[in-house]
């Protein structure tokens, strides 16, 4: 067998995924806890608590926690339900007996998944000011500040030079400063430190 792919065993009445041993499943992310047996198929509430399910649609494998280990399970399907939110079915379990073991199982993304908001603090902490050029800067308590006309300072201190008109002010390209990036809108939100758009617009 190729290094890095499953291999299943019989667990119950199902066909349970197990992983390699050199996969760190310690930490992996939560997505939800699943419910008891839906329906006569095999099917299972999936309750995804603070999860979207847009988030989980794409993912092939979960990871169903049984007995203290996380345990990867092949999804069959997923989709949303009015009454419930969502139920979930894996390969192999094809009526409520044989998925009962699973009801209450705390339920995982698969390695190497990143949610959406560790996603875009990625890219965030990864940013070449470069790239920030054109956007426009909007202030949490100032609104408008005015767009990004260029970069100052130095690679690893660099600051944002912001106009609008004449005015111009320098911000330093700190994670305490900006709160929120938006490259569809082209919009950078920043929380700046008191007294320093003061400062500026009083020259």
């Amino acid at each position: 067998m190729e290094p890095g792919l499953f291999f299943l065993l019989p667990k119950d009445e199902a066909a349970v995924l197990h992983s390699p041993p050199e996969m760190d499943l310690s930490q992996l992310h939560h997505l939800g806890r699943l419910g008891k047996p839906w329906g006569h198929r095999g099917e299972l509430v999936f309750h995804l608590g603070d999860t979207e399910l847009e988030e989980v649609l794409e993912l092939g494998v979960l990871f169903a926690e049984l007995d203290g280990l996380r345990v990867p399970f092949h999804v069959s399907h997923l989709r949303e339900h009015p009454r419930v939110g969502a139920v979930v079915k894996f390969e192999d379990i094809d009526d409520p007996q044989s998925g009962s073991f699973l009801v209450n199982c705390e339920v995982y993304a698969p390695p190497g998944h990143i949610p959406p908001e560790l996603e875009q603090q990625e890219d965030e902490e990864n940013l070449n000011p470069e790239d920030l050029i054109g956007m426009l800067v909007l202030d949490e308590n100032y609104g408008e500040l005015g767009e990004i006309t260029g970069t100052e300072g130095t690679e690893a201190h660099p600051v944002m030079v912001v106009r609008k008109g004449e005015q111009e002010i320098l911000i330093p390209m700190v994670d305490d400063m900006i709160t929120g990036i938006d490259f569809d809108t082209g919009h950078l939100v920043v929380r700046t430190p008191p007294g320093l758009v003061d400062l500026y617009r009083s020259m």
